[in-house]
């Protein structure tokens, strides 16, 4: 049974409108995902799934399929894991295809390591025990440092965890974050999260991460989101070294 990747871009975005085809240095930010995942040799098709005409014009237009998602969806609080879920259903019942393991991908995730799509995929396949590979980056602030404002008039603050604590970094476990870019999930897996809205519960309750740096991690929300993205495409272009050696050649900035 075929892996497929999905590239789940809807067409609403209330924080910037538009954000899925906007362009980031002169390329549509969905073009971005849709070209690293082509790349990955692992992954048996590539398919976008929106609800919006326009996206779904440009994915084509860069090599993706495309599978149209109705509205229900596609709203602002339609669970991820719905769009993908729709993905494999829509290949059973229309190509009666059966799918072994599906990759999401955010759209709006366009600062891609060379390569990393099918480290994910990989690491799956190698961890048969595991109910979802995901990408994650380790977090540099402590939640144990944290102060919470508990008057939003005179801004007083108390610690956010036990006050009556000394945490030392050396004392501290490492935490990581997972950041959506790219998540693998055996359909089995997905399937039986289906109904269940809670966050992550679709990734099953043995998830294994594959570790990059946050710069991979930068989301398009907002605008400064976008300059911060261009200023890391724009100095470290994925070259063709990096994806030879899988991700792992290192990042050389690109002559100003």
């Amino acid at each position: 049974m075929p892996i497929i990747g999905v590239i789940p871009a809807r067409g609403g975005s209330q924080r910037l409108p538009g954000k899925n085809i906007r362009p980031i240095l002169g390329k549509p930010l969905v073009a971005y995902t849709i070209e690293a995942a082509l790349e990955a040799s692992t992954l048996a098709r590539v398919i976008v799934s929106t609800d919006d005409d326009e996206i779904a014009r440009i994915s084509r237009d860069f090599g993706a399929e495309v599978v149209m998602r109705p509205k229900e969806l596609a709203s602002a609080t339609a669970p991820i894991d719905d769009a993908l879920r729709h993905v494999v259903d829509f290949l059973r019942e229309n190509e009666g295809l059966s799918i072994e393991a599906v990759v999401s991908m955010q759209a709006n995730n366009p600062v891609r390591k060379g390569g990393e799509i099918d480290d994910v995929v990989r690491r799956l396949i190698a961890t048969p025990w595991a109910t979802a590979v995901a990408t994650a980056y380790k977090l540099s602030e402590r939640p144990e440092w944290a102060k919470i404002v508990i008057d939003e008039q005179t801004m007083e603050i108390r610690p956010f965890m036990d006050a009556g604590t000394m945490y030392r970094m050396q004392d501290l476990r490492r935490l990581y974050l997972l950041d959506g870019a790219t998540i693998a999930v055996p359909t089995e897996v997905l399937q039986k999260a289906a109904g269940d809205g809670r966050v992550h519960v679709y990734l099953g309750e043995r998830i294994v991460i594959e570790v990059h740096d946050p710069m991979y991690a930068v989301e398009i929300d907002e605008l400064e989101d976008v300059q911060l993205a261009e200023f890391y495409l724009a100095r470290w272009p994925r070259t063709i070294a990096q994806r030879l050696h899988g991700g792992s050649a290192p990042l050389t900035p690109a002559r100003s």
